[in-house]
């Protein structure tokens, strides 16, 4: 889902990409000849981005891991999307990189290709208990140069009670297509004066993976786009639809959104029935309307719910460093964070759920009302996954704002489906990197 946060945090991480150009001179390092049973003295560095409760929940499993370890030193170094990535490539830059880092999709491609990402598979990471697919979202030319540390999955979010106010029963996910969603959410303003049936989010670069998908083409490929212009025409094309049927909300209400915080934004005040998000957001968005919240899945093209083309999104990634020199012991130390028990207690599904799904099976009981509902979903819908995405190709980090901007200009109608289409694609293609 867009926000003007992700807009502003974009705009941040490209100065990181472009600062990252200049790390061309990183290699490929060898693994460190210490074994990870070593007992003799390791202090590591390792990177992240989030927000308190990560920060207190991560820097838990490192004290805990410590103490199961006393010859290793963890030094843990949170900080904030929208400085992490300026420090990080000047860190590269400078030959100062932590040992592990926390990697976003949009930028592992990138770090991947300098060389700045060890292969993880040649390390003593066990990944046997993975979920279908995660393992390929960090693969790179073959070199697994990232591990999800926390998966989730796109979803609608449905307030109950606006349904039973507009008196409009809810709809059963696995069979709605865009039209009959369209369909049930115009019918909000006219039930409920000044309410929407979904939110102007629905039009956003995720949900036009999940488009691409449902029609046999892809949003990135390995060097570029799975697309043409007429393709993403189409699904500007349901935007305008669902704005004519007043299933989303005006123009000017959507832009006023990317500003707003979550409680104060539709959804959380009972203007809109149903948000899209992030399977790992239904507790946000739970608490911001204060109502029991019910999670559903894309629509389809077909009323299929397998052909909503559903795939498991790794929330974030965990990488080693190819200039650490103590690779096997970042690696003992991210096999714990991936598969401890005790590490999955603590973690929970702040990041998305964990990635070992025999570490899902025991945390669920510890997890709230909302984030059970999440890992309930992830397992309905698992036999219904598309492929998981390869990560985008270099320079694919200003996409989504790219978009976010052309979506505007055609819901205030500066632009039609086809021309924002085909600037959209010279545009955005224009900021990729051979």
């Amino acid at each position: 889902m867009t926000t003007r946060r992700n807009f502003l945090a974009g705009a941040a991480a490209t100065a990181a990409t472009a600062a990252l150009a200049a790390c061309s001179g990183a290699t490929t390092g060898s693994t460190s000849t210490a074994t990870a049973d070593d007992t003799s003295p390791v202090t590591l560095r390792f990177a992240w981005w989030g927000n308190d409760l990560r920060n207190k929940n991560t820097n838990q499993v490192i004290a805990d891991y410590m103490k199961l370890h006393p010859n290793v030193t963890i030094n843990g170094e949170p900080g904030e999307w929208a400085s992490y990535w300026d420090k990080l490539s000047t860190q590269v830059a400078g030959s100062n990189a932590p040992d592990i880092v926390q990697m976003d999709e949009q930028y592992i491609r990138d770090y991947s290709k300098k060389g700045i990402l060890a292969d993880l598979s040649k390390l003593p990471i066990d990944t046997s208990k993975f979920a279908k697919g995660l393992v390929a979202t960090g693969t790179i030319s073959s070199k697994v140069t990232a591990l999800c540390a926390g998966v989730n999955a796109l979803s609608i979010v449905a307030n109950p009670a606006l349904f039973t106010k507009a008196g409009i029963d809810l709809p059963d996910d696995k069979t709605w297509t865009w039209d009959s969603l369209m369909t049930l959410a115009g019918q909000f303003n006219g039930k409920v004066p000044g309410t929407y049936g979904v939110n102007g989010g629905l039009f956003g670069d995720s949900v036009a993976r999940a488009w691409m998908f449902q029609h046999g083409k892809s949003l990135f490929t390995e060097t570029g786009f799975g697309w043409e212009p007429a393709d993403m025409q189409s699904f500007f094309e349901l935007m305008v639809k669902y704005q004519a049927a007043k299933a989303i909300p005006t123009a000017a209400e959507n832009a006023q959104e990317y500003s707003t915080a979550l409680a104060q934004q539709k959804f959380g005040t009972g203007k809109v029935a149903m948000v899209l998000t992030w399977s790992n957001q239904i507790a946000a968005q739970q608490a911001a309307v204060g109502q029991d919240c019910k999670i559903l899945r894309l629509p389809s093209k077909t009323g299929t719910s397998k052909d909503a083309d559903l795939w498991y999104k790794s929330g974030q990634y965990q990488s080693i460093t190819t200039k650490s020199k103590n690779q096997a012991a970042a690696a003992k130390f991210l096999d714990y964070f991936f598969n401890s028990p005790d590490a999955g207690k603590v973690l929970l599904a702040e990041r998305g759920l964990p990635p070992n799904t025999d570490v899902v099976a025991g945390i669920k009981s510890l997890l709230g009302n909302a984030d059970q509902k999440a890992a309930t979903y992830m397992n309905d819908i698992a036999g219904e996954l598309h492929d998981s995405p390869v990560p985008p190709p270099p320079g694919a980090s200003t996409f989504q704002a790219i978009m976010e901007r052309y979506v505007e200009n055609v819901q205030f109608g500066r632009q039609s489906p086809a021309d924002a289409a085909q600037k959209l694609f010279d545009e955005a293609k224009s900021q990729l990197k051979s």
